[in-house]
Order: C-alpha cells, then structure tokens, then sequence
C-alpha cells in the first residue's frame, strides 16, 4: 500500500481539526461588519429627537436600478440618502429575501403568489430590468455594511429567521424594524431588546397603546392624517422622531420643480416630521436646502399643539 494513500485520510482529519482551530479564533469569529464613522454618525443622528432632517431612499432607491435589488442599493447610497428602504419576506424554508410585492409578476421573471416560495425556487428566479438575482436580506445587509442605516419593512411576522440574519452580520446597530402591527415589533424586540424598532400611527388607537412594551422608542411613522396636533405633541414628549412620506403627491412636484414644492415640504416640517422617505433622495435634500427646510425643528411642538 502507497504511504501517500496511508497518510492522506489523516492529513485530511489534520487540515480538519486545524481548520476547526482557526474557525474558533475570535478575529475569525468577529461579526461581518464592524462600525464605521459614517454609521456611527448616522446613528447619533437618528437617535437625536431633534436633530436635522433624515432621507430614506424608497425601496432602497430605484430610479435607474429594480426596486429593492442591490444596484438599487449602491444607487441609494451614491445619492447620500441617509436610510435605505426595503421591504423583507421570508421563503417558505425560512430564508429572508427582499421584495415588495405578494406576488412575483411585476418584478420578476416568476408569475404568481410568492407566499409559498421556497429557496431554491427564489434563486432561480430573475429581476425584471437588470436580470440579477433577487437579494436575500442577507446580500443586502453585507451591501448596505457600513455605508447606510437599513429601514426593514416587514412583510413578513416571521421575525426569527430575519433577526436571526441581522445578529449574524452584526449589524443590530446599522438597521430599524418598522411594521404597522406593533405585535411584530414586540416580537422582534423579545428576540434582541437593543433593536431598533419603529412605530405606526393608526387610527382609534392612543400612542401609549402603539408603543406599549416597546420603550425606548426613537421614531413613529405617520402621515398627514394621522398627525394631528396632539399626536404631534405626544410623540414630542417622549421624545422621538417623525417618518414621513414624501412619495405621491409631494414627490411628483418636486420633481417637476413645482412651485408648490416648498409649501409642501413645510407643511410635513410643521407637523413635526424630520425623516421623509422618497424616490428621490438626491433631490430631496437639494430642495429641502433652497426651501430652508432641511435643520433641525424646535425641541417642541407649538402651543396651538395641544
């Protein structure tokens, strides 16, 4: 018998337990993405109730890349945008993925209910506009690493498996969970308290209800139906931040330079909102900047606030 055959199954245990060996060192154990002084900045924005107004990129910023695909998010950074919007399901094996749609036809080459969806159907299938692949959350999040604050959407009340992706980049810090049922936050917050989690205005329903075991809060999403003068106040007192939409009406002006453009932003400003999600990022803060809208709000609302 050649000593080479001889020795080879143990050279193979050998190189096995030494890679073992390595896998445990904890530089090679350290989180995928680390801080970076961008983000770090990001943050201390974010978690300052009155600090200057916050951009979030919608659909992580699609203006010449698909909605939620990675070039849209190297599009949203390249814009400066402060957050980058997705929107994240779970694949029926337990894979967090991002898409927007319930269905698969209108940006991907797949038809149909993505309800059921399994890994492996998911990678086969292609996004309509740059053929890539449809991200997992984790190819988004190892994009984002670093560069941007990462708004999840959840589409999904499987919050384990994505929870599960964010604590395994390390990048707890980097994103915030929003949903409109605060059930799903509190889910998400039982798994890791120190996330980040984000609030809804609903109608019938007090703050205090909304945010019930979610303290600390930071921001509450609303919009101008919901951000009456007294929701306005409430969410002063806690303190936290307001996120907005500019999408629709307020986008579409601005982007055919309307002269309304600046009555429209302020009037999102005096309700209070200091974090506006667009399909325009770049323009955005441009136009924020001519209108004077863009620092920080008075530390409280105004007296006719109630």
């Amino acid at each position: 018998m050649p000593l080479a055959r001889f020795f080879a199954p143990r050279a193979a245990a050998a190189g096995f337990a030494a890679l073992v060996s390595l896998l445990a060192l904890p530089a090679l154990a350290a989180p995928f993405c680390g801080a970076s002084a961008r983000l770090e900045r990001l943050e201390a924005l974010r978690r300052d109730p009155h600090g200057p107004v916050m951009i979030a990129a919608h659909r992580a910023g699609h203006l010449q890349a698909p909605e939620n695909s990675l070039a849209a998010v190297d599009e949203g950074v390249a814009a400066g945008t402060d957050f980058i919007e997705i929107d994240v399901r779970v694949t029926s094996d337990g894979v967090p993925y991002v898409m927007h749609d319930h269905t698969l036809d209108r940006t991907t080459t797949g038809t149909g209910p993505n309800a059921q969806l399994t890994y492996r159907q998911l990678r086969a299938l292609r996004l309509k506009g740059d053929g890539s692949a449809v991200p997992t959350l984790q190819d988004v999040l190892m994009r984002s690493c670093g560069k941007v604050l990462v708004d999840l959407d959840m589409k999904t009340d499987k919050v384990a498996p994505v929870i599960a992706v964010v604590e395994s980049l390390g990048m707890v810090d980097q994103v915030v969970v929003f949903d409109s049922d605060s059930d799903t936050l509190r889910a998400a917050r039982a798994l890791q308290p120190a996330l980040a989690v984000m609030t809804r205005l609903r109608a019938g329903l007090a703050l205090s209800q909304i945010n019930r075991g979610l303290a600390p809060i930071t921001q509450v999403h609303g919009d101008p139906a919901s951000l009456t003068p007294a929701a306005h106040a409430a969410i002063a007192a806690i303190p936290a931040r307001i996120w907005a939409n500019a999408l629709g009406d307020v986008d579409a002006a601005m982007a055919r330079h309307d002269a309304s453009t600046c009555v429209r932003l302020g009037a999102l400003r005096a309700m209070g909102v200091s974090m506006i999600q667009t399909d325009y990022p770049a323009l955005l803060r441009a136009t924020l900047q001519t209108c004077g809208l863009s620092g920080a709000l008075p530390s409280s609302p105004t007296p006719s606030a109630g």
